[in-house]
């Protein structure tokens, strides 16, 4: 982690030197999906879902970051990092960053990062009520979706709080169907709910062991702005290119 709060002491700085910058302009290479044949290790028994909401409520999760905009400043340290308007990023060695642009709407409301050993994470900011626990709601309509589409979801406890872990259904090049895993950490802050979805080997690795580790370095270093424009909750937030206005 890069920074802390404001009024909280700040780390060492450990961000990436000005070269890692560049990684924001690398094309994204094609992650290839999980095999049929690979399997998620076992996950926790499901519980009740108002337990579950429970412990997103108990504790600050985003004592780490994320962050909110008015909760840190940007100006206290001499890191590289990237504008895409509701999020600021800070770039990592070893990631790339593409924004996914809607080609009917020509705007972008998801960040798509990937890592090493074929680990994917998509972001997107999304507009939530001031009051918490608006994750419960999200994560609902996912499950849903999941065991709508052939799926199956369960939820643990990660290091945001109550994650889901689905099994998804998907195409493979030769049109046969295999399964694929997924992990979501939907994180709450003023106004906003940040959903990342984990894919590939960032979604085996739930000990944070290996590429899952690395991207939730990053994901704990992004800064939301979610701006004063009124938008529906659950409606994204859009992002922009770097330099755009």
């Amino acid at each position: 982690m890069i920074f802390r709060r404001k009024n909280a002491p700040l780390s060492p700085a450990s961000a990436a030197s000005p070269a890692a910058s560049d990684s924001a302009s690398e094309p994204l290479e094609p992650v290839e999906p999980l095999a049929a044949e690979e399997t998620l290790e076992p996950f926790a028994e499901d519980e009740l879902q108002d337990e579950w909401l429970e412990l997103d409520l108990s504790r600050d999760w985003r004592e780490d970051g994320p962050f909110d905009i008015e909760e840190v400043d940007l100006d206290a340290d001499e890191v590289n990092r990237v504008d895409l308007g509701a999020l600021i990023v800070t770039p990592q060695p070893g990631l790339k960053i593409q924004l996914a642009v809607d080609a009917k709407a020509k705007t972008a409301t998801t960040l798509i990062v990937a890592a090493a050993a074929d680990a994917l994470l998509q972001l997107r900011v999304l507009a939530a009520p001031a009051s918490r626990g608006y994750t419960a709601e999200v994560r609902a309509t996912l499950e849903e979706e999941a065991t709508a589409a052939g799926g199956t979801s369960t939820l643990a406890e990660g290091p945001f709080g109550t994650e889901l872990r689905r099994i998804v259904k998907v195409a493979a090049p030769d049109g046969s169907t295999g399964s694929a895993p997924l992990r979501d950490w939907l994180v709450e802050g003023p106004r906003w709910l940040l959903h990342a979805q984990l894919g590939g080997r960032a979604a085996l690795d739930v000990n944070a062991q290996g590429p899952a580790a690395e991207l939730e370095e990053f994901f704990r270093n992004l800064v939301v702005r979610r701006g004063a424009e009124a938008i529906v909750p659950g409606n994204p937030v859009s992002l922009r290119p770097p330099g755009q206005p």
